[in-house]
């Protein structure tokens, strides 16, 4: 792992449907200590923003798990990270529709290939002027294991 583990670190994943943002949370940050903030979990953006509050408000390091495609969709979670001295570290996730429709196809809960497709549309590749403290990139290789890099802007 590139990064290590602080008190106040807020990850943010970006990445389209099936791009393997909750399988690598759950591989190799679930064990950390870190609060996994999720609208798959939660459901409801009232009960994510609660979540997100009360990690802020006490100083727990968190993991953003949505697709968050968007400047403008990210910028909420860094500017209160940022209000309450978080680092804050954006991880993206390779996003290949072809490669991703695959994957969706092999999940217990699948999503619909018109989302995917959409959000790949709609996906702004990130950037340091975001805010973002540290970027790195990520894949996953032919054995399915993630591979991490530095972001290069």
């Amino acid at each position: 792992m590139p990064f290590q583990f602080t008190e106040k670190q807020a990850i943010i994943f970006m990445g389209i449907q099936a791009s393997g943002k909750t399988t690598f949370y759950e591989q190799m940050l679930a064990d950390k200590g870190y609060i996994h903030i999720s609208l798959d979990v939660l459901h409801t953006r009232k009960k994510e923003d609660l979540l997100l509050v009360d990690c802020l408000e006490n100083g727990r390091s968190l993991v953003v798990d949505n697709t968050n495609p968007e400047v403008s969709v990210r910028e909420k979670y860094i500017t209160k990270a940022k209000e309450h001295g978080y680092q804050v570290i954006g991880i993206f996730f390779q996003s290949r529709v072809k490669d991703c429709m695959r994957r969706n196809e092999q999940r217990g809960l699948k999503v619909p290939q018109k989302a995917i497709a959409c959000t790949s549309r709609n996906l702004q590749l990130p950037s340091l002027e975001e805010g973002f403290d540290e970027l790195y990139f990520v894949s996953i290789n032919i054995n399915n294991q993630f591979k991490i890099s530095p972001w290069r802007e």
